[in-house]
């Protein structure tokens, strides 16, 4: 279980007001190291919980090591979970005393799996932006077009702009420039910004 989300699930109990008593705490038996549970929290009655944390689903043998450390820290036990992975999962909580505490499934990525989710957006971004750049550098596309669509917030200014009388395919022109069939002018207007940075990087 990684440090950032117990971290994560330590302010979750906090709002719901319980109070973080320690983290990894070890748990030990005639002296001798027997375990480790996430995190010994209290609740607003003064009553104590060891907490297991699971990110994916807890499963029979994950609710018994809550309840058999719980049992030898002398407190209440306490899973916090994607849910449980089975009916005897559910069945055993209830019946030992472990109180679990259910996360919805779209909060509980691991801080890898975030990291990666992200990188593949912004991968997914850039490429959506970069490839109509290229294919327009590709192409060549006036300069007095691209500046028009810089300095201009709508259909009629980028007209007026380029002395151009009929606007009603203006936006079909644009996206034909660019090799894209569905964007905005506002998505337009970025992509002839980045062009006329690469232009300009490139000496042209």
């Amino acid at each position: 279980m990684g440090e950032r989300f117990e971290e994560y699930v330590a302010s979750l109990l906090g709002n719901l007001g319980y109070s973080v008593l320690g983290s990894r705490v070890k748990v030990e038996s005639g002296g001798i190291e027997v375990g480790e549970v996430d995190l010994l929290v209290m609740d607003p009655a003064g009553v104590k919980y060891a907490v297991e944390v699971k990110s994916g689903r807890v499963d029979v043998s994950g609710i018994r090591q809550a309840y058999t450390n719980a049992v030898v820290l002398g407190v209440k036990p306490m899973v916090v979970a994607r849910g449980f992975s089975n009916d005897s999962a559910s069945q055993l909580a209830n019946e030992l005393g472990v109180k679990v505490i259910t996360l919805a499934e779209s909060v509980v990525l691991g801080m890898d799996e975030l990291r990666l989710a992200l990188i593949d957006a912004l991968y997914q971004f850039v490429a959506e932006l970069i490839e109509p750049v290229g294919s327009a550098m590709r192409r060549g596309v006036s300069m007095d077009l691209i500046d028009a669509l810089i300095e201009c917030n709508s259909i009629d200014c980028i007209c007026n702009k380029l002395n151009m009388n009929d606007c009603s395919k203006i936006m079909e022109s644009l996206k034909d420039e660019f090799n894209v069939n569905n964007a905005s002018l506002r998505k337009l207007r970025v992509l002839a910004f980045i062009y006329k940075l690469f232009m300009s990087a490139t000496g042209k």
